[in-house]
């Protein structure tokens, strides 16, 4: 499979070739898994809401038990009536985190790599370390590499891009993040990937570092 190549003016490059079974075969439950791991753990859980013991505010009996055609109600804080108190929400009590083990995160990360080739949205990025940091450079070529504004990007090196980093962090849809820290909802996250030889290579590595499974 090959993908498409730019240089960090815009300019298409030789293609680089990946094999398909680089990454193995996507496994949906594995990466679905992972998914709800990473959202859970990225929220603070603090959101609190009352309950009908703790709205205050008149106890008077909304209307008189019979009579009126209606059900029976002694408190206008009841669930079901506007303003009043809420049934079964947040109580602010931060949980632990949800843990996702190191082997399941390999995984995951392959199988977002797998989706992504199947999908076709990877583009490669050559010679980051010639870029001269202006941004109206950054937004041609993500125009043109990954069909931005319209698409969110996520730009992935191996090291340090400095230049790169402060001509795209203002904006909109852009993400960059090393090659070590990036994770499964990291890619998916992104409509298009942007990434180096260096990146992509320890993007592979990581991923592929599975029980049983040898890295080339």
């Amino acid at each position: 499979m090959n993908i498409k190549v730019f240089d960090i003016n815009g300019k298409e490059l030789k293609p680089w070739t990946i094999e398909e079974s680089s990454f193995g075969k996507a496994n949906t439950a594995i990466l679905s898994q992972a998914l709800r791991v990473y959202t859970s753990n990225s929220h603070q859980k603090t959101s609190k809401v009352k309950t009908r013991g703790e709205v205050q505010g008149s106890t008077r009996k909304i209307y008189r038990q019979k009579g009126t055609g209606n059900a029976r109600h002694g408190a206008k804080y009841a669930p079901i009536f506007v303003g009043g108190g809420i049934a079964h929400g947040p109580k602010g009590v931060r949980p632990e985190n949800m843990i996702l083990p190191k082997d399941m995160r390999r995984r995951a990360l392959a199988a977002a790599m797998q989706v992504k080739l199947s999908a076709g949205s990877i583009s490669g990025l050559s010679g980051v370390k010639d870029f001269a940091g202006k941004t109206s450079s950054a937004v041609k070529l993500l125009s043109i590499a990954a069909t931005h504004p319209k698409n969110s990007v996520l730009v992935v090196t191996d090291g340090k891009a400095s230049p790169l980093y402060l001509s795209i962090s203002n904006l909109q849809g852009v993400t960059m993040k090393r090659a070590a820290l990036v994770n499964a909802y990291d890619l998916i996250a992104a409509n298009h990937l942007i990434v180096t030889k260096k990146a992509l290579s320890t993007i592979t590595t990581r991923a592929m570092a599975m029980k049983g499974v040898k890295t080339v």
